[in-house]
């Protein structure tokens, strides 16, 4: 079966940002990869922002993934955020409160 997800990763205008773009389903099949990306881009990023605009669906492993990079950051100093969820998506992020995490 093809993964129903990509991560993509770019820097912003501000140098020290990392933008992580993940498009698709983010799910159990995710949660590794998405972690990964986080963690990799602490080495590099003084900002790390996780834009969901073309996420169209997240489950509790994900969302456990955003929220062990955003513990990740936080050890080390890195800003973090989450942006652009949509509908359903940030549904989930503000039922669980993980969007009032990511927005402090």
């Amino acid at each position: 079966m093809a993964d129903s997800y990509q991560i993509g990763q770019d820097h912003t205008a501000d140098p020290a940002a990392t933008v992580l773009r993940p498009h698709g389903e983010l799910d159990i099949n995710s949660r590794d990869d998405l972690h990964a990306m986080i963690v990799d881009a602490l080495g590099t990023a003084g900002r790390i922002v996780v834009d969901l605009a073309d996420v169209t669906f997240l489950d509790s492993e994900a969302l456990g993934a955003l929220i062990d990079g955003y513990n990740a950051t936080l050890a080390v100093g890195v800003g973090f955020r989450v942006v652009n969820a949509q509908a359903g998506v940030a549904r989930v992020l503000n039922v669980s409160g993980a969007q009032e995490l990511f927005d402090s």
